[in-house]
């Protein structure tokens, strides 16, 4: 193996299709013998064709560079010859590889015949925490000097670290997990495998004792599970610092001081160490960028030991609860003289299942991405102690094959398993016994709240960015009836018992009268059901889409709110008749079911009944669903969603709680000592009531602050309205919208050249004007990234930041949630103010139920977004920016100033046109230079 050369290659080119007419402008190889970069050559190409602008715009590589250059044929000599006796690796072997062999024998060279390797495949396997597999997110990952992606010859010498870095995690791996590596990995690209097998044999020949962290279990490799300490803590009185001095003194130089910080600790500290007399819930308004975390996690400590009580915390999502983990043991724990134990808590499918794992790759025939998956799995339980897959980078396909191995709790877990004693989420379980702090989030402490807060001590409760928390409860009560789904179902059975020509039930048992009773009844009750459904659906039909019809958009889904009693009245007739002939398809199911038991059945007959056994399972589902969709009818608000076409049998029915502030009261509340409540943005102006409804809660039972962040706005934050003839209003053309917020998007960005996001309201919008702009000059110069368009959220995020003079189209969920750091962001646009549509469900209840739907509903949801939006650019105390908004409605309607009232202390709203509007951002970009 010490003799193999490896010829890590990497190309330029015109065009990454294979038509013949692309051609390389650089090749840059490097050599790799032993371990270690032995060689490089790089040359550019004249690919004797005009080089695309977006192939400048991304490379770096002009017409100008590659004139002067060699010509293909004039290196393709040396080229040929330095690698004939090596094997080719490519990071995306299969681009790289094939075109340079088309170019070879266009240029009169034999096809070269040697094996190729993968490194996107092999870091696939290797390496599982890193955030992406493109070859700037390995080398950060790994620490690989890589100062010039997108050059040839910069990015093979990354490609060769990489190389270098593969094999030496793979010679580090067991044999016994090597060994499954290679079982498993037949269909990695080309010659990839070679790889793994080359680790295999230098170990086999070279064994060495397993790692002192590792432990194999019925023949696989994992990490040893880290011994819990269940000692708890000594009941030692423990003096809060609550000055600077004694803060700064505890800190010792491993945190810095920040005045703000130390103002949430303090009042934090001040509402819970209060035992008598006190208010329940504690309502913090805290800037992002305060260090907020640590401003709850540090007094609640104190007050955790003070009062022997656990702490449970909730965040949004499961990577902030990874992210609040982190915060308590490198910062919180990193000052403490006794540490705070720290558990997450999610739900079992999050972890996983070990013996369904090695089920799965030991007797399963697995697909070639599954069997990508599972070789990364098995490496990655040489390094997790969690077992949870949130650690592991999700790429494509990864959940086709991991929904197969979640866990599924402690019902499916087995005293007799040889992994019983390793399971991940039965450690995670025993961990919350012994543990301080309880990081959940949202969605499972609404689940869950009872079980959470069952203890002898009632635990503290922090919910942290609480304004998620309501729309967290009102999705996931959500319930939903598919009418169209119910009649398929129906449709299939009918079909199987009585109208398939070519062969049914019926048919087959005719010589046996009994059966064909059973079936006739059968029959009977599903063609009811069938009517049944016919006539909720047109009922619906006529009384709530007809009359609004013509205000639908065109080809779209729509969703219409009805009213409770509507409902109510279907369940008490047309749902309860359904109900009724469900229960009588049960009664003939069975019936039947007993009556094949005890004959002698011809295999045809087996297999139709076992197929309509699987199709009647799905009807119990319906009655469980038309159960729920019509139970506790006045805590809901009800709708129907409808197919592009409007049309009666597309309707579904949906549902969800009307009143989060009763679910939190009776589900969650009770089963707390004491609640805080934090975010960072939670009210507008000093209105709090609109927050505090949607928790159930009154201000003369909560205590309340606002902190205000530490930023001098008034020179850290320009803010423009673009005065323009355009109004926008909901008749106005959508072409001509678009065409205005296009050139106006064009007219802002050109020669400003700042990291940019453009907010939308909607994605239509947002798809529209990015076509108009795809094929303009702006798409020319500087890359824009949309939503919707290229990939995933966490996708297109991790792009832009890796952008230098970006441009982000964003809707929905970039108003809020998202965290730019630094110059990751610096100029903003606005391109609408943040009111839901009218066809908002929650904007069609708020109309048909409140006073003043706009004033109680629809105009704070607007302020409230707004001012999360205007909140993407400052993020920390030294960040500085420019948003424009090119919505004229903010200057020229009495609600606009509510909106320019969320602007920061000292930020004024700034009108002009486009040319006066972009030179004072211009003035402040050059102002902060």
């Amino acid at each position: 193996m010490n003799k193999t050369k490896y010829a890590v290659v990497d190309l330029e080119m015109t065009g990454s299709d294979f038509d013949g007419d692309n051609r390389i402008i650089q090749i840059g190889c490097a050599f790799v013998e032993n371990g270690k970069i032995v060689d490089t050559f790089q040359s550019k190409v004249n690919p004797q064709r005009p080089i695309p602008a977006g192939i400048t715009k991304l490379t770096g590589i002009t017409d100008e560079q590659v004139q002067n250059a060699p010509k293909f044929n004039d290196i393709v000599d040396e080229v040929y010859r330095k690698l004939v006796d090596t094997v080719f690796v490519a990071h995306n072997v299969e681009f790289d590889f094939p075109f340079l062999k088309q170019e070879l024998v266009r240029s009169g060279y034999p096809e070269l015949n040697i094996p190729a390797v993968d490194t996107v495949s092999l870091s696939q396997i290797v390496f599982s925490f890193t955030k992406g597999y493109r070859l700037r997110d390995l080398t950060s990952y790994l620490k690989i000097e890589h100062d010039d992606p997108h050059s040839a010859d910069s990015d093979a010498i990354a490609t060769a670290n990489l190389l270098i870095a593969i094999k030496k995690n793979l010679q580090q791996l067991p044999i016994v997990t090597l060994e499954r590596l290679v079982e498993l990995g037949k269909d990695l690209p080309r010659q990839t495998l070679s790889i793994l097998k080359d680790a295999l044999h230098e170990n086999k020949q070279n064994p060495q004792k397993i790692d002192v962290d590792l432990m194999v279990v019925d023949g696989v490799a994992l990490k040893k599970p880290i011994a819990l300490q269940t000692e708890h803590q000594a009941d030692e009185k423990l003096v809060y610092p609550r000055g600077k001095r004694e803060k700064e003194q505890l800190y010792n130089g491993t945190l810095s001081w920040r005045k703000l910080q130390g103002s949430i600790m303090n009042f934090t500290h001040q509402q819970f160490s209060v035992t008598e007399g006190f208010k329940k819930h504690v309502v913090i308004e805290a800037p992002t960028g305060s260090g907020k975390t640590l401003g709850y996690l540090f007094p609640l400590s104190y007050i955790a030991r003070e009062q022997q009580r656990k702490v449970v915390v909730s965040v949004p999502t499961t990577i902030l609860q990874n992210q609040v983990l982190a915060v308590g043991r490198q910062q919180l724990n990193a000052i403490l003289e006794t540490p705070m134990q720290f558990a997450i808590l999610k739900g079992s499918s999050n972890y996983l299942n070990l013996e369904a794992f090695m089920k799965s790759i030991t007797h399963q025939t697995l697909s070639k991405d599954s069997r990508l998956v599972a070789m990364k799995i098995l490496v990655w339980l040489t390094k997790t102690d969690t077992g949870d897959f949130d650690e592991i980078n999700h790429h494509i396909n990864f959940s086709n094959f991991v929904d197969g191995i979640r866990h599924h709790g402690k019902t499916v877990l087995n005293p007799k398993s040889k992994f019983f004693e390793y399971d991940f989420y039965r450690r995670a379980m025993k961990k919350l016994k012994y543990a301080d702090f309880i990081i959940t989030n949202h969605r499972y402490l609404a689940l869950h709240a009872d079980e959470i807060g069952e203890s002898d001590q009632q635990p503290l409760l922090v919910i942290d960015e609480a304004q998620h928390f309501p729309t967290i409860v009102s999705n996931m009560n959500q319930k939903f009836l598919d009418l169209n789904e119910l009649m398929m179902e129906t449709h299939r059975l009918v079909s199987r018992l009585v109208m398939n020509h070519k062969r049914n039930l019926i048919q087959a048992t005719k010589h046996q009268p009994l059966a064909g009773f059973h079936i006739r009844r059968f029959v009977n009750s599903l063609e009811h059901i069938n009517t049944q459904i016919t006539e909720i659906q047109q009922k619906l039909f006529d009384k709530f889409v007809a009359p609004r019809k013509k205000n639908l958009y065109e080809n779209q889904p729509a969703e219409i709110v009805i009213k409770n009693n509507v409902i109510n009245q279907m369940a008490k007739h047309e749902f309860h008749q359904v109900v009724q002939e469900l229960a009588n398809t049960f009664i003939e199911f069975d019936a039947l079911d007993r009556f094949f038991k005890d004959q002698e059945l011809t295999p045809e007959i087996r297999d139709d009944w076992a197929q309509i056994k699987a199709f009647q399972s799905n009807l119990t589902k319906f009655y469980d669903a038309i159960r729920e969709i019509t139970d506790h009818l006045n805590q809901n608000i009800y709708w129907i969603t409808l197919g592009p076409n409007h049309d009666p049998g597309s309707i579904r029915i949906g549902k969800e709680i009307l009143d989060t502030g009763e679910f939190y009261r009776q589900k969650i509340e009770p089963f707390y000592h004491k609640v805080l409540l934090i975010g960072g943005t939670l009210f507008f102006e000093h209105k709090r009531s609109y927050f505090l409804d949607q928790f159930g809660l009154h201000k003369p039972e909560t205590s309340i602050r606002t902190f205000r962040r530490g930023v001098d706005f008034e020179n850290q934050l320009d803010f423009e309205v673009l005065q323009s003839d355009f109004t926008i209003d909901y008749e106005s053309n959508q072409d001509q919208y678009a065409d205005f917020l296009a050139e106006a998007i064009e007219a802002l960005t050109r020669d400003v050249n700042r990291q940019t996001l453009v907010l939308f309201n909607s994605l239509e919008t947002l798809r529209n004007v990015y076509n108009r702009l795809h094929d303009s000059d702006l798409n020319e110069s500087r890359r824009i990234i949309a939503q919707g368009i290229h990939g995933s959220k966490a996708k297109i995020i991790r792009e832009f930041n890796d952008e230098e003079n970006a441009i982000l189209f964003g809707a929905a969920s970039f108003w809020e949630g998202v965290d730019f750091p630094g110059d990751r962001l610096e100029y903003l646009i606005v391109t609408r103010l943040p009111f839901r549509s009218p066809e908002d469900r929650m904007v069609q209840f708020a109309r048909k139920n409140k006073r003043s739907s706009f004033m109680s509903f629809v105009l704070p949801d607007a302020l409230l977004t707004f001012k999360q939006g205007i909140g993407r650019l400052i993020r920390n105390s030294d960040d500085t920016g420019v948003a424009v908004m090119l919505d004229n409605r903010i200057i020229n309607k009495d609600y606009g100033k509510l909106f320019i009232k969320q602007l920061p202390s000292g930020v004024n709203a700034n009108l002009g046109n486009i040319n006066e509007v972009k030179e004072r951002v211009n003035n402040f970009f050059n102002n902060q230079e």
